[in-house]
């Protein structure tokens, strides 16, 4: 691997570290401002919990919807860290080019919902993905973010290229 190559990689990554912990505060904030009682992990790669919210396993997701399956897609070595949370916050990363009409939503996923519906996809790279619609009852939009800053912000930090 080249060095350009790698350092692209890393501002990938680096994007992506900060997506998550900005949409980690994002939903702690609102969370916070239902009543409940917030604990945000300290560890930027707690393998069990983002945070516990009133002393129960929470997950957040900050990304860019599969747009073709209307879904959020995570690998499959998430499953068991989704599906045993409590509760999975996604928030509806905004496009960086296309229009999205569900962008900057944040939606509230029970993984014990018998109503959960999911699918495998695989992406054109070969990547294969566990998805989860974003229009099902399971999944429910509890919030839309609104401020242009946060948006934009978000954006910015996507590494989408649609």
């Amino acid at each position: 691997m080249n060095k350009k190559h790698s350092e692209k990689e890393q501002t990938i990554d680096v994007r992506k570290v900060l997506l998550g912990m900005i949409g980690e505060r994002i939903v702690a904030s609102f969370l916070r401002k239902q009543g409940h009682e917030v604990e945000e992990s300290l560890n930027v790669f707690d393998i069990e919990k983002d945070m516990l919210v009133d002393n129960k396993k929470v997950e957040v997701k900050t990304q860019v919807p599969i747009i073709m399956e209307d879904s959020f897609g995570v690998t499959p070595r998430q499953k068991l860290k989704i599906m045993s949370s409590h509760r999975v916050y996604f928030i509806s990363v905004p496009l960086p080019k296309n229009e999205d009409d569900l962008e900057g939503c944040i939606f509230e996923m029970d993984p014990e919902d018998s109503s959960l519906k999911a699918h495998r996809w695989r992406s054109i790279n070969g990547r294969e993905m566990l998805c989860f619609p974003r229009r099902q009852p399971a999944m429910k939009l509890v919030h839309r973010i609104t401020d242009e800053k946060v948006l934009k912000q978000l954006k910015e930090l996507s590494t989408s290229y649609m």
